[in-house]
């Protein structure tokens, strides 16, 4: 288990390093391999490679427990030692069971419920999944219209047999009080009604294709209507 740090910059200067572990902001300690909140030693040295590769600064940290390396991010600040340890980079670092280099387990080949805590997916899954679904898949209650008197839907795919009730209509408000069939009436009985006491003053106008008044309207001496009454139907 290591940590591999690596950084490029220019030739010949001197740096160092710091690492910040994320999960609960301390350092770690160069003295000692520990993170605290206030190191004694915090930041170690990076060393530039020879030909041909300089200008490449690196480090590797090959004691990394577990126990202080917790899994998790980690920042790792790069300082100009010179500059009076002025941060001039920051590398992100992610680290498991104490290594950058971490490999996870296939998740398909952890045993349930294992060491997953207590209402956690993989222990409910665990406990709660613990037979074959094809052990569960005989239905013991009682009967099921679906099931014994099945319905073919195919059979009304074609809405042959349908036809529009006319209280369908009477669901629709078109004004205060009349519903879209009563509004048809009106509207037929003015278009095709037959009309009387055109130039009275009162104007009836009869329903369409029947004798029911449907519509009375007083008017002035140029036809503009001062009231009208309806006669709807019911």
């Amino acid at each position: 288990m290591a940590v591999r740090i690596r950084f490029q910059y220019s030739t010949g200067a001197v740096l160092g390093y710091s690492v910040e572990r994320l999960a609960d902001g301390l350092y770690l300690d160069f003295t000692d391999s520990l993170f605290r909140p206030n190191p004694a030693s915090i930041v170690g040295s990076l060393i530039e490679d020879d030909t041909p590769f300089k200008g490449r600064y690196r480090v590797t940290i090959s004691s990394t427990p577990s126990s202080q390396f917790l899994d998790g991010n980690y920042a790792v600040s790069i300082h100009n030692i010179t500059a009076s340890n002025i941060v001039i980079g920051i590398l992100g670092l992610t680290i498991a069971a104490g290594d950058d280099m971490p490999w996870y387990p296939d998740p398909w080949s952890t045993s349930l419920p294992g060491s997953y805590a207590v209402g956690t997916a993989g222990s409910m899954l665990g406990t709660n999944l613990d037979a074959k679904i094809t052990t569960r898949s005989i239905y013991a209650g009682g009967a099921v219209a679906s099931v014994t008197a099945p319905v073919t839907v195919g059979a009304n795919n074609d809405k042959n047999g349908y036809q529009l009730s006319s209280a369908g209509f009477d669901s629709i408000s078109i004004e205060p009080g009349v519903n879209a069939r009563q509004a048809l009436s009106p509207i037929l009985a003015a278009s095709a009604g037959v009309v009387s006491g055109a130039g009275t003053g009162t104007i009836v106008i009869k329903g369409g294709n029947n004798t029911v008044s449907r519509i009375t309207a007083s008017t002035d001496n140029v036809g503009n209507r001062m009231g009208v009454t309806l006669n709807l139907p019911s």
